[in-house]
C-alpha cells in the first residue's frame, strides 16, 4: 500500500494516474479537499481510501501502518505569499517530519516535495549538491519552510530506506485549475488568450531585464511525475535532494509565444506591474542543474516547452467541450 499525500492536488493527481497506469491501486489518498473542487481530480482514478490530512494519524494507529510500503508526500501549503509562518511550519515541516519518522520505523521509501523556491533569488545557483544546500537564502516564507525541512532531513542519522526530496521548478500542465493564484502562468494565459486574444505578463522592475524576459525553468507535469516514479521504483538511487526541472530556462515571452502558436493566434502580449507585495520575493531566473539526477541511472529527456504547451492547450480545449 502506498500513501500519497496531496493526492487530489496538481502533481499528486497526475502521480495517482501514473501509478494506476502501472497497475497500482492500493493507494491511500491524503489531502485537504474540504469544500473545494479538488474532488474532481479523483474522478476516474483508482485508490483504496481517501483521508482528510488530519485523520491520517488516527487511521495509521489502527494497525494500518503495517501495510504501508512507501510514502509519496506531495501535500503542503505551496502559497508563496502565505505570511503565517506558524501555519507553514505545521504543514510543511512538522507533518513531513512525522511521515519521515513513520518511514524510518518501517524502513520504507519516502519521496517528498521540496521546491526551487529554496534557492532564493538564484544568485547562488541551483545545484542540488548537498554541500551547497546550507548556503541558499529563500526569499519567501514558503521557500524557507521547505528549505528548513531539507536541512533537517540532511542532518538525520536515522532515515527511511531511501529518501528523496524533489525540488520542483515551475511545473505546468493539466490538473492545476484548483490552485488559484499559485497555478502556473500557462494556466492563466491559455484561457486569457482564447477569451481576449492577448496574454498579460508582469512588467520587469529590474534594469538588466526587459519586460517578459524574466526566465524560469518551465517543466511539464508529466516529466516531474516520471522522476517521482523513478525514485519509487529504483532501489539503487542514493538518498538525498534532487532537482526536477528541464535544465533550460525559458522566458515568459517565449512561453506566451508558444501558447499563441498552439492556439493558432497572433502574438499579443501586454505587460503590467506586479503587486508591490510580490516584488521582494519574485524570482527573475530559475534553471535546474539536472546532472545529479542523471547520476542515478535515469535517462531524463524533458518535454520541450512548445510540446508541453501544445499538449496542455489541446487538453484545455477538450476539457471545456
Amino acid at each position: 500500500m502506498i500513501i500519497l499525500t496531496g493526492g487530489a492536488g496538481f502533481i499528486g493527481t497526475n502521480t495517482l494516474a501514473a501509478l494506476n497506469q502501472l497497475g497500482h491501486d492500493d493507494i491511500v489518498v491524503v489531502d485537504n479537499i474540504a469544500a473545494t473542487d479538488k474532488w474532481k481530480n479523483l474522478v476516474n482514478k483508482s485508490f483504496r481510501h481517501y483521508l482528510p490530512k488530519k485523520q491520517l494519524w488516527d487511521w495509521l494507529a489502527r494497525n494500518q501502518a503495517e501495510r504501508v510500503e512507501a510514502v509519496i508526500h506531495l501535500g503542503a501549503c505551496t502559497d508563496t505569499m502565505e505570511h503565517d509562518f506558524d501555519y507553514l511550519t505545521e504543514n510543511n515541516i512538522v507533518y513531513s517530519q512525522r511521515l519521515w519518522q513513520l518511514c524510518t520505523e518501517k524502513q520504507i521509501p519516502f519521496i517528498y516535495a521540496s521546491s526551487a523556491a529554496t534557492y532564493g533569488d538564484g544568485s547562488l545557483g541551483f545545484s542540488d549538491d548537498h554541500a551547497k544546500t546550507a548556503q541558499y537564502k529563500p526569499i519567501n516564507q514558503y521557500g524557507f519552510s521547505k528549505h528548513l525541512f531539507d536541512l533537517w532531513a540532511l542532518k538525520q542519522t536515522a532515515s527511511p530506506a531511501g529518501w528523496y526530496g524533489i525540488k520542483f521548478f515551475n511545473v505546468f500542465g493539466p490538473g492545476e485549475d484548483h490552485k488559484g493564484r499559485m497555478a502556473s502562468v500557462a494556466n492563466f494565459a491559455i484561457p486569457q488568450a482564447l477569451k481576449t486574444g492577448k496574454i498579460r505578463l508582469f512588467r520587469s522592475h529590474r534594469e538588466d531585464c526587459a519586460d517578459g524576459e524574466q526566465k524560469r525553468d518551465f517543466v511539464f507535469v508529466g516529466d516531474v511525475v516520471s522522476i517521482i516514479i523513478h525514485f519509487l521504483e529504483s532501489s539503487a538511487a542514493s538518498s538525498g535532494l534532487y532537482n526536477a526541472g528541464t535544465g533550460k530556462a525559458r522566458t515568459f515571452n517565449g512561453l506566451a509565444s508558444a501558447i499563441f502558436t498552439a492556439l493558432n493566434k497572433p502574438v499579443n502580449i501586454e505587460y503590467f506591474d506586479m503587486p508591490a507585495t510580490l516584488k521582494g520575493s519574485y524570482q527573475y531566473f530559475t534553471e535546474a542543474d539536472m546532472s545529479k539526477l542523471g547520476s542515478t541511472g535515469y535517462e531524463f529527456r524533458p518535454t520541450l516547452l512548445e510540446e508541453g504547451i501544445h499538449f496542455y492547450s489541446e487538453w484545455y480545449l477538450q476539457s471545456r467541450q
